[in-house]
C-alpha cells in the first residue's frame, strides 16, 4: 500500500519546534533536542539552518546557549514550519498556481484537489505551535468532541470546514 506521507524533515523541524516551545528556560542545545526527539544530529543541524532562515528559531552563542524560538509560540503555526523547511504547501501540481497540467482545464479531480488543498491549509495554518505543546498524548484527536472549555482552535476549524 502506497501512503502519502509527511517527509522526515518537516516532522524534524515540527518535533524541533515542539521541543523548544517546551523547555522553559526558551533555549535548548542541539545535541539535547537530537536525543529528546530521537532526530539524528547531522539531520537536525540542517533543519534547524532552515528554520533559523525562515525567521522561526535564533542561535544563542556562549554559555547556556542554544536555540531558541524566534517568536512566541502561539504565533508559529504548522504551516510556518512547514513552509519554513520545504518551501509552499501543494497537495498535487495543479493546486499550485502554475498551468503544469495539460489536464487542468477539464480534469474533473481538480476540485477534490482544490478542496483538499483549502482543507489542508486551513488545518496547518490554524494549528499552533503552542498549541500541540500544551496538548498531551491522551488529548482527543483532530476533529473529535472536545468539552467546550477544551475546544482548541484547529478543531473547531477542521469541524466547520467538513460541514460545508
Amino acid at each position: 500500500m502506497s501512503l502519502m506521507q509527511i517527509p522526515r524533515k518537516i516532522e524534524y523541524a515540527l518535533r524541533a519546534m515542539i521541543h523548544l516551545a517546551d523547555n522553559p528556560e526558551g533555549v535548548a542545545r542541539g545535541s539535547e533536542i537530537a536525543r529528546a526527539e530521537h532526530i539524528p544530529k547531522y539531520y537536525l543541524e540542517k533543519v534547524i539552518r532552515d528554520l533559523m532562515r525562515g525567521g522561526l528559531v535564533r542561535a544563542r552563542r556562549g554559555p547556556g546557549g542554544g536555540y531558541q524560538l524566534a517568536r512566541p509560540p502561539e504565533s508559529i503555526s504548522f504551516r510556518d514550519v512547514i513552509e519554513a523547511v520545504e518551501g509552499p504547501i501543494a497537495l498535487n501540481l495543479c493546486v499550485e498556481g502554475a498551468p503544469q497540467c495539460s489536464l487542468q482545464p477539464t480534469c474533473r479531480m481538480f476540485r477534490v484537489w482544490e478542496e483538499g488543498q483549502r482543507m489542508l491549509l486551513d488545518i496547518f495554518s490554524h494549528t499552533t505551535i503552542s498549541e500541540i505543546a500544551l496538548s498531551r498524548p491522551n488529548s482527543p484527536p483532530l476533529g473529535a468532541p472536545a468539552p467546550p472549555a477544551a475546544v482548541r482552535p484547529f478543531a473547531a476549524a477542521f469541524a466547520a470546514s467538513a460541514k460545508s
